[in-house]
């Protein structure tokens, strides 16, 4: 009885933590694009299971699986092209309160490395048609 109430709990526990990295995920889903001017324009595009980075007018374009807990986000396998060039990367994140505006900040690093994002509903490299 003792290990069946243990299991239970257990089982609660996993379910409980997976439900919040799950909501956390959803909120990120989307497309996002920087507005500050101290930097170049970068487009984050968040899916369920990766999520594509483009700067530099769309020239620069990186791929990476992701994760994410109520203040960061944990890329692995950050791939340009056929290459990977960083196996981690992690990043602070802020969401406001309606969720449309993303602040973002490379973990540990410098001051201007960070990005105030928009949600929009289309890549701002996606060339017209």
């Amino acid at each position: 009885m003792k290990h069946t109430k243990i299991f239970i709990l257990t089982i609660g526990l996993i379910t409980l933590i997976t439900c919040e990295t799950n909501e956390h995920k959803k909120d990120l889903i989307g497309i996002w694009e920087s507005y500050e001017s101290h930097h170049s324009k970068v487009a984050l595009t968040f899916y369920k299971d990766s999520v594509i980075t483009e700067s530099f007018g769309g020239e620069m374009r990186t791929n990476s699986k992701w994760n994410v807990d109520e203040s960061k986000i944990y890329l692995e396998h950050v791939r340009l092209k056929d290459s990977i060039l960083k196996d981690v990367l992690n990043y602070e994140y802020e969401l406001n309160k309606t969720k449309d505006t993303l602040w973002i900040k490379v973990e540990n690093g410098n001051a201007n490395d960070y990005s105030t994002m928009k949600k929009v509903t289309e890549n701002p490299f996606t060339p017209e048609l």
